[in-house]
């Protein structure tokens, strides 16, 4: 007889109940505020992003579920994606972050050593794309923007993501003339930019539709 260890045991009962579930509502990503709060004193980043995941799974439902050191994100109709955090600091860790049900996606917030990033599930067309940092969605669901500006180590560009058939595709991008050592995003409306950013040790901010000549197409 084979052996099964009761989490993956308990795992595969939740997903065998749950895979056809209805979707929960929208469990937004923490607040900056919330993320600091959450995130002080912690002893490395996977334990940053355990803490986070410990408040945001109560609003889940049924698209996520922690059992042990597997992460199920549940697709209906279709086997689960799971994730296993890999023992120490290296990792990878994978938490849950956020849904957002215009769009069905699940974030997960990634930690490798020293290194985050991010991972959207997107349930609707069973894919996963790896972000180099949170998304930000727009109204409607159908895009979303992720922002990567630091000194050292950052794609230093800001990128429009929309899905398409297989998954999220960047779309367009833009990348300042001067570069930036910082910079949030967020929408003013479902087609235009929001930006504040930092450049020469300066704060200022900007709006960019999403027809400006600026960005660089890369789906027509």
């Amino acid at each position: 007889m084979i052996s099964i260890p009761i989490p993956l045991v308990s795992l595969v009962l939740f997903v065998a109940s749950g895979a056809n579930a209805q979707s929960a509502a929208t469990v937004a990503a923490p607040t900056s505020a919330q993320f600091a709060k959450l995130c002080t004193n912690t002893a490395d980043p996977a334990d940053c992003g355990k803490k986070i995941e410990a408040e945001q799974i109560k609003r889940a439902g049924s698209v996520v579920k922690r059992v042990g050191n597997l992460l199920a994100v549940t697709v209906p109709g279709e086997p689960p994606f799971l994730f296993e955090d890999k023992p120490g600091e290296a990792g990878p860790n994978l938490s849950f972050f956020a849904y957002y049900a215009s769009a069905d996606a699940v974030v997960l917030y990634r930690a490798q050593a020293d290194k985050l990033d991010f991972v959207l599930v997107h349930r609707a067309t069973t894919s996963t794309t790896d972000l180099p940092n949170e998304p930000f969605f727009n109204s409607d669901g159908r895009y979303f923007v992720t922002v990567d500006f630091c000194k050292d180590d950052c794609e230093n560009r800001l990128s429009v993501w929309r899905f398409e058939r297989r998954g999220p595709a960047r779309e367009r991008v833009f990348t300042p003339r001067t570069p930036w050592t910082d910079a949030g995003v967020s929408w003013g409306s479902p087609r235009r930019l929001v930006i504040d950013y930092t450049e020469d040790g300066k704060n200022a901010s900007m709006n960019l539709d999403m027809n400006d000549p600026r960005w660089t197409v890369l789906l027509p």
